[in-house]
């Protein structure tokens, strides 16, 4: 929850713009900060006094967005509230963002893939065959067959030799029955 109603603010920003009283009048009529109220002055000024509401929503900003408000604070002579209400935006989002370019330069500006890793990979070579061989026709599918038992006959016929040879010299060693 903010600190100020949005309505406190318009209130006080609208007060002030009309001439109804002064930024030290206000200051104390509601016991708030001048320098507070100058920078909801100064949004208002600039985006009206709709950009005094509270978001509610989490807004996500473009990297091009996010250069054109760091290279603007860091290039101008003018303060991060200056900054924020002439983009419509909190002063600490200019202060974090300009924090991460000068750390790690527009690279980190770049949005940051967020919550947990998956346990299982996407996709497996297992996926993808298979998902090629729903693409294929019939007598393509029928080849692809004859080529997996083909590989499927050669694995166990390397597996039969093996074990041949490990019972030739090892003779008390126990070979399974499906290999004579």
């Amino acid at each position: 929850m903010t600190k100020y109603s949005s309505e406190l603010k318009v209130q006080i920003a609208s007060d002030y713009l009309y001439g109804r009283d002064s930024y030290n009048g206000l200051s104390q009529k509601y016991n708030i900060a001048a320098s507070i109220i100058r920078t909801w002055v100064k949004a208002a000024e600039l985006n009206g006094l709709e950009s005094l509401k509270v978001k509610r929503t989490k807004r996500e900003y473009s990297v091009d967005f996010k250069l054109d408000v760091v290279s603007y604070y860091l290039k101008s002579d003018v303060g991060r509230n200056l900054v924020a209400a002439k983009f419509n935006i909190s002063p600490s989002q200019v202060y974090s963002w300009t924090k991460k370019f000068q750390r790690g330069g527009p690279d980190a500006l770049l949005p940051v893939k967020k919550g947990r890793p998956a346990k299982m990979p996407k996709k497996t070579e297992k996926a993808e065959r298979n998902k090629q061989i729903g693409t294929l026709t019939d007598k393509q599918k029928y080849e692809a067959k004859i080529l997996e038992k083909d590989a499927r006959i050669k694995e166990l016929e390397l597996e039969l030799i093996i074990a041949k040879k490990v019972a030739a010299r090892y003779p008390r060693y126990p070979i399974d029955k499906r290999h004579r």
